[in-house]
């Protein structure tokens, strides 16, 4: 699983900003503040965070665990429910009738509707299991870049979304353009570079 299977897809970024005071003080600072943790929200995700590579089910982090040598090695965890539309219909179709029989009322307002809705999935969440996400990154604190395991644009922005809450740092994808313009020297080789125009190799 994660970086530790036999194949995994490397997604790269190039880490944008400085830490504030001392660099490993900080980083443990965000790993705190964003380590695994229940969410108070009516969205699909029910919980989220730090957790190790090594077990998903810790997100003590104790004795900065996380450090290796110069690197940082997280996984973020997403727990969700989704509960499936028609299951919610049932649920509320039983419960507005039951109702609607109480209050010798001949229909809901839109008030009552939206209101019982959300009750009803409030506690189906809790009936139901969650779907467990695990996304592994390492973080080259020498180079700034992070790795992280997976191409999925909801996840991408997911993770860089959670790293910027916990360390106040912005990631930049490193696409082969960016990548191609931290490694050429040359003045006239940037320009020759801009100058470059995509081309299809369709016939």
């Amino acid at each position: 699983m994660g970086f530790a299977a036999r194949s995994v897809s490397i997604f790269r970024y190039r880490v944008k900003g400085e830490l504030e005071g001392s660099f490993w003080d900080a980083i443990a600072e965000g790993v705190r503040k964003g380590a695994f943790r229940e969410i108070e929200s009516a969205g699909d995700i029910i919980a989220s965070g730090w957790t190790s590579v090594e077990d998903f089910t810790d997100h003590s982090f104790e004795q900065a665990r996380y450090v290796r040598g110069n690197h940082v090695a997280l996984s973020l965890r997403i727990d969700s429910v989704r509960i499936p539309p028609r299951i919610l219909e049932i649920h509320f179709k039983k419960e507005s009738a039951r109702l609607l029989q109480e209050t010798g009322k001949r229909r809901l307002s839109s008030g009552q509707s939206r209101e019982l809705k959300d009750r009803l999935k409030e506690s189906l969440r809790h009936q139901a299991f969650p779907s467990i996400q695990i996304y592994d990154m390492v973080w080259n604190t020498a180079e700034g870049v992070v790795c992280f395991g997976q191409h999925s644009a909801r996840a991408r922005e997911r993770f860089e979304d959670h790293f910027k809450k916990s360390f106040g740092l912005t990631l930049i994808p490193l696409i082969p353009y960016i990548r191609a313009q931290e490694l050429l020297e040359s003045d006239a080789d940037r320009n020759r570079l801009e100058e470059l125009k995509p081309c299809s190799f369709v016939p």
